[in-house]
């Protein structure tokens, strides 16, 4: 996950208790007397909600538990990141194509990613080829797959992993 956006909703609350302290501190210009308690009060009541939730924001945030599975193949290696956040019970899941010699997870919007899910049993990764990938599980949830991922390997050429996926859901279900 990307640090901006870890931070873009709590700098948007932060933004909303500037403005509602801005309010609160113009009230007093307000011509009529008796508008100026429900606004301050407003104001009031909307900023110190806001820090509170600003609060539990930063400190509820936190590192979830990773499992990264390396599945090789010769110079390319398949790579299966399942994240479970804050022992919610659903778990994460991004499969990726990247070289052998990487070091780091992929982007989960990059064209090295071919699926993203949860909540997956029975989940297998297995090459079929040099450049074939089947994705295989007894039940879960896909959120996006795409049928091909590509590599850079230190040039402007791509080199395409071609990815099928077999799910069992149903049978399981009869």
């Amino acid at each position: 996950m990307d640090m901006s956006e870890l931070l873009r909703t709590p700098v948007n609350i932060a933004l909303m208790v500037l403005v509602l302290l801005a309010t609160f501190f113009a009230a007093h210009r307000l011509g009529k007397r008796w508008m100026r308690i429900p606004v301050r009060a407003f104001c009031l009541v909307g900023g110190v909600l806001c820090v509170l939730l600003l609060a539990f924001m930063l400190f509820a945030r936190g590192k979830p538990d990773e499992s990264v599975t390396v599945v090789e193949n010769g110079a390319f290696k398949a790579l299966v990141r399942s994240q479970e956040f804050h022992h919610s019970g659903t778990v994460n899941t991004d499969i990726c194509v990247a070289e052998t010699s990487s070091r780091k997870f992929p982007k989960a919007n990059s064209p090295q990613c071919f699926l993203q899910g949860y909540d997956f049993s029975e989940l297998t990764v297995k090459w079929l080829s040099p450049q074939a990938i089947e994705v295989s599980f007894r039940c879960g949830r896909v959120s996006t797959f795409r049928n091909s991922a590509f590599v850079y390997p230190g040039g402007p050429v791509p080199v395409e992993f071609y990815a099928t996926l077999h799910d069992d859901c149903a049978a399981a279900m009869r």
